[in-house]
């Protein structure tokens, strides 16, 4: 592998670890934008030097948040993996599922917590609070719902 590709995987690993993903499951989504064509995983395994098992997890992974696709070639008994080129799309429904995962957990806790309200001492401040960090939720909700619309706006202002 070249330096410069070398460095642009070492570099996705970074980005995705310092946003709270997988760095080999970025490495892996790097590997395969930057090739033009398909690879297998045992491909993936001699480029990046990890094991086979941690290709496999990590590609169903990248299915799953539908940043790769199989490709079946004739001549191949396994799939081949290629990179869906959308990145921003990718990092746009990653975010807004993230968002809404960490919302739904937010609101189980605040409803377990306003069912022992009366317990605390200050309940007046703490009913406050809880009502502060409901706005608060409320927002990050209304944000991540509304996160393809950012996304068609910077369609069109990259198009100009």
């Amino acid at each position: 592998m070249d330096k410069i590709k070398e460095k642009l995987i070492e570099l996705a690993g970074n980005i995705g670890e310092g946003l709270g993903l997988n760095r080999t499951t970025c490495q892996i989504y790097a590997l395969l934008y930057l090739n033009s064509k398909p690879l297998s995983p045992s491909q993936i395994t001699k480029e990046l030097g990890i094991s086979k098992g941690n290709v496999s997890i990590n590609l169903k992974k990248l299915e799953d948040w539908n940043a790769v696709e199989k490709v079946w070639k004739r001549g191949h008994t396994r799939p081949l993996y290629k990179a869906n080129e959308d990145i921003e799309g990718i990092i746009i429904n990653k975010l807004q599922t993230g968002l809404l995962k960490r919302i739904n957990e937010i609101r189980k806790y605040l409803k377990e917590i306003k069912k022992n309200i009366e317990k605390v001492k200050n309940e007046k401040l703490i009913k406050n609070k809880i009502k502060e960090i409901e706005k608060l939720t409320d927002k990050l909700e209304f944000f991540s719902k509304n996160l393809k619309y950012l996304q068609s706006y910077s369609t069109i202002i990259s198009s100009k």
